[in-house]
């Protein structure tokens, strides 16, 4: 997951503003909903699950399907930047960001057709991030860099684009035509690049209607141009993303909206007005940083977004830049989550490279009903749809594959 969304804003030069660290601050639109005077449901859980007698769940995970090679045709070749999604009828939606393109697949697996190009005319792509599907089932794309929303059909026919101002990232369109999205805009400080970033709801204009979590970023310009300076600089860049929290959302087919940012464990629910309607909360220990986890973040993050700064970094610079990286004692309260058909709420706590991934379930009505780990790598791009689990993986040469697991609800 941090390594695509690293990626997605690399190349504009608001470099990885949306995991920076900073305080909360206001952000002046018309008209936001006004939710202090809002109850909110709040559901607290202890740190172990405590569902009734025989009922504590964990998933089985069964790989059924892999899209991706490593030699051979293209059309099932994967750039190390790579999205995917999949629609109602199973077929995969592969957004590949080197390539400029997305790749259509038939639930067997087999290649479909392509969907846009490199370029900036109309259906073709410079920054393109994970497709997605608005109500009527038309196929949508944000292009960060051609600042765009372009809309396909389910045959990759070009319908037309909406136009969007600044830099808005992770966009869902709901049912009702708003957007829900990360919006960064730089702003003026003496101390360096600065940046406001805002999570929340946006209207049509793209107004902010309701704020989940907004905060400010300052980076530090280079002190030089000599190799130490850069070093110390991407360094830096780097130190704000790794194992640091981030913020969250996920638009659950309800029409419901996930935030969270996880300095703690709480997941806060909103409906699709806006209204907080209720927290999920869980007590929680720090899980440490340990050396293996800082070596596979050098390896699947660092070295692929140095490589694709646009400036050549020889390996003694690369080192530098590793070596000066400043990693935080503990890992975040949780990686990523996300939501199951069932409205389970699933939530990755942690990745322990090579070993597994440990992950948390909560009911729909956000009870603590189970916690499991699983030995298949399901850490990076987990979801649900179709009655099926789908996630990347990457082996250790940075190749990427997309993954499709049958799963089945246990008692334990």
């Amino acid at each position: 997951m941090i390594i695509q969304l690293i990626t997605r804003i690399l190349f504009s030069g608001i470099v990885l503003v949306h995991f920076g660290l900073g305080h909360a601050s206001i952000w002046a639109f018309p008209v936001p909903i006004d939710l202090q005077n809002i109850e909110v449901k709040v559901i607290s859980n202890p740190d172990i699950p405590v569902p009734p007698a025989g009922k504590r769940k964990s998933l089985v995970f069964k790989e059924e399907l892999t899209i991706g090679q490593k030699e051979g045709d293209e059309n099932y070749m994967f750039g190390s930047a790579v999205f995917f999604n999949t629609d109602e009828e199973g077929n995969f939606y592969v957004t590949d960001w080197d390539k400029k393109r997305i790749l259509k697949y038939d639930p067997a697996g087999k290649y479909v057709l392509t969907i846009g190009r490199k370029g900036q005319g109309p259906g073709e792509f410079q920054g393109i991030t994970v497709a997605r599907f608005d109500k009527d089932g038309s196929i949508y794309v944000t292009d960060l860099s051609n600042r765009r929303i372009s809309f396909f059909n389910q045959q990759g026919l070009f319908l037309r684009q909406v136009l969007v101002p600044d830099f808005f990232e992770d966009l869902y369109i709901t049912a009702k035509g708003s957007y829900i999205s990360n919006h960064t805009v730089p702003i003026q400080s003496d101390a360096g690049q600065a940046f406001q970033v805002v999570d929340g709801i946006f209207n049509d204009k793209f107004e902010l209607m309701t704020q989940f979590y907004a905060h400010e970023v300052v980076y530090k310009l280079p002190g030089g141009t000599d190799a130490i300076a850069m070093a110390k600089y991407f360094a830096g860049l780097v130190s704000r993303v790794a194992f640091q929290p981030a913020p969250r959302h996920v638009l659950a087919s309800d029409g419901m909206i996930y935030f969270g940012y996880p300095k703690d464990y709480a997941i806060e629910v909103y409906s699709p007005e806006g209204y907080k309607a209720k927290t999920i909360k869980r007590e929680f220990k720090s899980i440490r940083v340990k050396d293996k986890d800082k070596d596979h973040f050098a390896a699947t993050v660092v070295r692929p977004a140095l490589a694709r700064i646009g400036r050549p970094f020889s390996e003694k610079d690369i080192q530098d830049v590793l070596r000066l990286i400043e990693y935080p004692d503990n890992k975040p309260a949780y990686q990523s989550f996300t939501l199951m058909e069932n409205g389970w709420l699933v939530v990755l706590v942690e990745y322990a490279v090579g070993e597994y991934s440990l992950i948390d379930i909560f009911d729909e009505n956000g009870r603590y009903i189970g916690q499991f780990r699983t030995d298949y790598p399901v850490h990076e791009g987990l979801f649900f749809k179709n009655g099926k689990a789908y996630a990347l993986e990457t082996d250790e040469a940075g190749y990427k594959f997309v993954k499709r697991y049958g799963i089945i609800v246990e008692d334990y």
